[in-house]
């Protein structure tokens, strides 16, 4: 495989030449790329879609290694996948296509069920079956959550003492899920990485603010952000090649825990970012970052239908998450942005709101001034002594305006020794 060098990994993702290094490293990449282009999809959406599918296709026992000697430690491959761009772009388009990319016969993977997310206790529902004499027993499927609109999870996310983005963390670990309830029926406990899971959304820019404002309980960091869009899309669609027949590299149906063997040279950069941030040396609130990453790389080993992670496969998922970081920086770029242009916006219509409340000031304080006034002079600040506190401001204002109207005239006057002005109606 061909190295990412770190000019490549600093290259804006819609820049990318159509050979680029990172869709050429390996057969199955370069078969997600031509399916999607064949599709009118995205790329990068239709990836992260067939690493869901390979996620979903191996067994939960399949886990990545702890890092430290705690056995017990172990990390799930259940993936959250963000497909970002504007409407209409195809988002499900891509989920489509990545059904195309493998060839998965029966018993060769898990059996997928996709269905929409719902509250954080109904999610557990989701892994557990009822057999024939009522009884709670393990699901044998997957699931993978469909999220056509960000707007779906926002709202369930902002719901007033809502329990779906703790119970999404814990799905993304493979942590035990359910509640305990009074109701056996309702009462659906499903046991730390005995389930398989992945939530694929769509993600519309504008829209995230909600769920990229959950930056505190790590639920952003959890996501791989990728592009809906395909700014080096061609102009004759590609054939579509023929999908690669693939086969999860465990038994669909295994039960014992089976931990990828991870290359020594990623677990000690993942060790030493463990104790950097046990030591709080570092502090960035991105913990979560590698591990996604290595998610990633796990997920490419298992596409390559192999249960070791390589060096190569964490270098290909190093600019993977590149594209990501970049992903989730344009969206906040969009919405900062946006909120600028509401701020502005507010400014505008207050300091129009103002201006109409100061002419209607103005109008109001000429009224009272032609009360006051008649064809004789009368001194200014007498006039002014009689106008109420709230209008005295506009006085220049008002007289400004009479002037120009015609209706007043203004005269210079001296009275025991100063200058004074003097106001009178226009005969």
């Amino acid at each position: 495989m061909t190295a990412l060098t770190p000019d490549l990994r600093t290259t804006d993702p819609g820049d990318l030449d159509p050979e680029s290094v990172l869709w050429e490293a390996r057969p199955e990449l370069a078969a997600i790329r031509q399916t999607a282009r064949a599709a009118i999809a995205s790329p990068w959406a239709v990836l992260g879609c067939v690493l869901a599918r390979v996620a979903l296709s191996v067994p939960p026992s399949v886990v990545i290694p702890p890092l430290g000697n705690d056995r017990s430690a172990v990390a799930s491959l259940n993936v959250f996948v963000g497909l970002v761009g504007p409407s209409g772009v195809g988002k499900g388009v891509a989920t489509a296509a990545a059904e195309d990319v493998l060839d998965i016969q029966p018993g060769a993977g898990r059996l997928i069920e996709k269905r929409p997310l719902g509250s954080g206790e109904g999610i557990s529902h989701m892994f557990v079956d009822t057999d024939s004499e009522g009884e709670n027993t393990p699901a044998i499927h997957s699931v993978w959550f469909d999220v056509p609109e960000i707007d779906t999870l926002t709202a369930l996310v902002g719901r007033q003492a809502s329990t779906t983005s703790s119970e999404l963390r814990k799905m993304f670990s493979g942590e035990g899920l359910g509640f305990t309830n009074s109701d056996a029926t309702r009462r659906k406990i499903v046991p730390a990485h005995s389930y398989r899971a992945a939530l694929v959304a769509g993600v519309q820019p504008l829209k995230a603010g909600p769920l990229l404002d959950d930056a505190a309980g790590g639920t952003p960091q959890r996501f791989l952000w990728l592009p809906a869009t395909d700014p080096g899309a061609p102009d004759v669609a590609p054939d579509a090649p023929e999908p690669l027949r693939w086969a999860s590299p465990v038994l669909a149906t295994e039960h014992r825990r089976t931990p990828l063997t991870v290359a020594p040279s990623i677990t000690a950069v993942l060790r030493k970012e463990r104790l950097d941030r046990l030591r709080e040396v570092i502090t960035d609130g991105l913990g979560q970052q590698n591990l996604v990453r290595l998610k990633v790389a796990s997920l490419l080993a298992l596409l390559a239908r192999r249960l070791d992670v390589t060096e190569g496969d964490w270098q290909l998922a190093d600019y993977i998450m590149h594209v990501s970081d970049r992903t989730r920086g344009r969206m906040q770029d969009a919405l900062r942005a946006e909120a600028a242009l509401a701020v502005r916006a507010r400014a505008e219509a207050r300091a129009a709101f103002d201006e109409h409340q100061d002419d209607a000031a103005v109008h109001r304080t000429a009224d009272k001034i032609l009360a006051k006034l008649s064809t004789e002079p009368t001194p200014a600040s007498t006039v002014r002594a009689a106008l109420g506190k709230n209008l005295r401001e506009y006085i220049e204002a008002a007289v400004d305006s009479l002037i120009r109207r015609g209706l007043v005239e203004r005269l210079d006057d001296e009275y025991q020794g100063r200058p004074r002005i003097m106001l009178r109606l226009r005969q």
